[in-house]
C-alpha cells in the first residue's frame, strides 16, 4: 500500500503534458476537467499517505514537484495566451521555481522539507481556484472583470505572505543545521 500515493503522484506528473497541450490548443473546457482531476488526485494521494501511514521520502519530494509542475505549466500557458496578467504570472512562476531550486539544491534543506503551513495551503487552494476560474472564462462560464481580478489580488497577497513565512522558516532551518561554529550564509 506504500506505493499507491507515489503512483498517484506520478500519474499527476504524467498528466502535465496533456494539460499543456489542451491549454496550448485553446481546449479550455477539456483542460479544466483534467485540471480538476489533477487536483483531486493531489488530495487523494495525500489522504491515502496519511490514512494508511504510507508516507515516503520519495513522496515527500515528488508531491511538491508535481504540484509545482502543474502550477508552472498552467500559469505559463494561460499567461502566454493572454488569460493571466504578467504581474500575477511572473511572481507565481518565480516563487515556485525558487522554492524548487532551494529545496533541491541547498544541502541543509534537502534532508527535510518544511512542513506546510496554513498560508501555504491557502495559497495553493486559491491558486487552484484562480486557475480553474481562468480556464472557464474563455468558454463563457465566467464573465466580468471583478470576478477574476479580486481572486487574482487575493492570490498575490497569499503569495507574498506565504513566501515570507517560508523564507523565515528556511532561514531558521539553515541556522539550525549550520555546522557548529560556522556562520550561516
Amino acid at each position: 500500500m506504500h506505493w499507491v500515493p507515489n503512483m498517484i503522484t506520478l500519474g499527476r506528473l504524467l498528466m502535465v503534458p496533456f494539460l499543456a497541450v489542451m491549454l496550448s490548443n485553446g481546449e479550455y473546457l477539456n483542460a479544466f476537467w483534467l485540471f480538476i482531476l489533477v487536483g483531486l488526485s493531489d488530495g487523494l494521494d495525500g489522504y491515502i499517505a496519511r490514512k494508511f501511514d504510507a508516507k515516503s521520502a520519495a513522496g515527500a519530494v515528488l508531491d511538491p514537484v508535481a504540484d509545482k509542475m502543474v502550477l508552472i505549466t498552467c500559469v505559463s500557458i494561460l499567461a502566454w495566451n493572454g488569460l493571466l496578467p504578467l504581474w500575477l504570472a511572473g511572481p507565481l512562476i518565480l516563487r515556485d521555481v525558487v522554492m524548487l531550486g532551494i529545496g533541491l539544491v541547498d544541502p541543509r534543506l534537502r534532508d527535510g522539507w518544511l512542513p506546510p503551513n496554513i498560508w501555504g495551503k491557502s495559497h495553493a487552494a486559491l491558486a487552484f481556484f484562480v486557475l480553474a476560474l481562468t480556464m472557464l472564462r474563455p468558454v463563457g462560464f465566467v464573465s466580468g472583470e471583478l470576478i477574476v481580478v479580486v481572486p487574482w489580488l487575493l492570490l498575490l497577497a497569499t503569495l507574498i505572505v506565504s513566501s515570507g513565512i517560508y523564507y523565515m522558516s528556511w532561514r531558521r532551518l539553515r541556522v539550525e543545521r549550520a555546522p557548529k561554529g560556522a556562520l550561516p550564509s
